[in-house]
């Protein structure tokens, strides 16, 4: 058994519970199934993470910086020792090494840089140099330590934005208009003539849901009124359409009648076979995009093996591509950091799920990565914008074109219908509607700025008792329109079609 040690001398920086969602990752940032322990010493507190291997690796753990608030941060590659590491020093390194290497990444590529920028890096990286002269005062180690992280992370944002700015301008060169897809996730429930005037400037597409409870609450009998109307309602409003995901194997989606064949595979199979190939034959032409199936890597409500679950992933590719040949079909992944491996080994890889079915061959046009940033258990851990800029790169060595499914709180809230999606209150992003939308403004401009990024969708149109995503629409209770949706709107005027 390997472990890793860190020693905490000022425990209050960290909390338990954000102790509790620690993990420790390999060279792939694959999350290790690991166990978190303390053990107290007489000047300070141990933090100890045990896993099976033994290998070098990176501890990703939540940490509360002012300004940002609490962001899920990596270390740089560090190997099992006798002696434990300083925690705050190992979590400044890891920011200050992001930084610079990303900062020589885009260089390299062309990116020009103010020499204001180049002097906040370099104060950035005095500021740990200071924390390493000086590791032997926990008092001024911290304080470096603290101005390096604070720094770094200013810096990034910075970098991300001028990243944004001048790969949009480069793209703005080649085409006036992007044909980027910019969409919010849309049920079947009618939207009020204020909601679809307010959305149709937002977006040039729509991500209409597709929920199997919905279209076929008894066994063979289909229910189509409410997707026809809102299918009807996108085409009459030249709305390119992306549609689904149509298999998703949790209670929100499932029909209850199936919960009868949970232990019938080959049973199961079949009927999902048939859903599909009635949804898509019905609706061929109608639907520009595809997305098969969604959130398959995170397992749901019934117990499926990983060749269960890959079967019938493929299966629903196979019906989709054989009813309608001509719209790409993507399938969608959750939670791509893969958080949930830390502590549930049945659960599997992200990108090794999503390369497994691009390795197949099935006809597999693009992939969808759903990214509900600051939900919690059941959502993506708070980062930093150059740790989301860059898995999302890592996820374009595929060589097909993404689909972002994103979601941000725009405040703190629960609701009995989504407890696994609930708001981290530690998370400044998701603060308020105005800190929604600083959010959304970088990371939007980012994925634009990204050509393989073919198509972003905002992954709750409006709030509600019902809403999955407490707090994550574009929407209030209310019906009134929250300040992201202005960035939405000005972000489709600058750039789309």
């Amino acid at each position: 058994m390997g472990q890793l040690r860190f020693l905490v001398p000022h425990q209050s920086r960290v909390s338990d519970e954000a102790l509790g969602r620690a993990y420790l990752a390999g060279m792939e940032s694959v999350p290790w199934l690991g166990r978190n322990r303390w053990v107290d010493l007489e000047t300070a507190r141990e933090f100890v993470l045990e896993r099976d291997e033994e290998e070098s690796g990176n501890l990703f753990i939540p940490w509360q910086v002012e300004g940002h608030g609490e962001l899920t941060l990596g270390t740089a590659s560090l190997m099992e020792r006798e002696r434990a590491y300083w925690l705050d020093l190992e979590v400044a390194r890891g920011v200050i090494n992001r930084l610079r290497n990303q900062v020589a990444d885009w260089q390299a590529d062309g990116l020009q840089l103010p020499a204001e920028f180049s002097a906040l890096v370099s104060a950035a990286s005095a500021a740990l140099v200071e924390a390493v002269i000086g590791q032997a005062d926990d008092d001024s180690r911290l304080q470096h330590t603290t101005r390096a992280i604070q720094l770094g992370l200013d810096a990034g944002q910075w970098l991300a934005r001028l990243y944004a700015e001048q790969a949009l301008a480069a793209r703005h060169q080649q085409a006036a208009q992007l044909p980027t897809m910019l969409a919010a996730a849309i049920d079947t429930g009618q939207l009020d003539e204020p909601t679809a005037t307010a959305y149709l400037k937002a977006a040039n597409s729509a991500a209409v849901q597709v929920r199997w409870r919905d279209l076929e609450p008894l066994a063979g009998k289909f229910a189509w009124d409410a997707l026809d109307a809102q299918l009807a309602w996108c085409q009459e409003r030249q709305l390119r359409v992306i549609s689904g995901p149509l298999l998703q194997i949790d209670a929100h989606h499932l029909p209850d009648w199936l919960s009868l064949w949970a232990d019938d595979f080959e049973q199961l199979q079949s009927y999902t076979r048939q859903f599909l190939r009635a949804v898509v034959q019905r609706y061929q032409g109608r639907v520009q995009v595809w997305n098969c199936a969604g959130r398959m890597n995170v397992g749901g409500s019934i117990k499926l093996t990983e060749e269960q679950t890959l079967r019938l992933v493929v299966a629903a590719i196979e019906e989709v591509r054989r009813a309608d040949p001509r719209a790409p079909a993507i399938i969608s992944i959750d939670r791509p950091w893969g958080e949930n491996l830390a502590r549930n080994e049945d659960d599997l890889s992200p990108l090794h799920f999503g390369d497994s079915l691009v390795r197949a061959e099935l006809g597999v046009a693009g992939i969808g990565l759903e990214v509900n940033l600051g939900y919690w258990p059941g959502g993506t851990l708070p980062r930093d914008v150059l740790s989301f800029s860059q898995q999302i790169d890592r996820w374009s060595v595929l060589g097909l074109p993404l689909v972002v499914y994103l979601t941000i709180p725009s405040g703190p809230g629960a609701t009995d219908a989504a407890p696994a999606f609930q708001p981290l209150a530690g998370f400044a992003g998701g603060r308020d509607p105005a800190s929604q939308q600083e959010a959304a403004e970088l990371l939007l401009s980012l994925l634009l700025a990204k050509p393989f990024v073919q198509g972003v969708v905002w992954n709750q149109l409006r709030d509600s008792e019902s809403s999955c995503f407490p707090q994550g629409g574009l929407f209030d209770v209310q019906g009134q329109p929250k300040p992201v949706l202005a960035t939405m709107t000005a972000l489709r005027k600058q750039h789309l079609m």
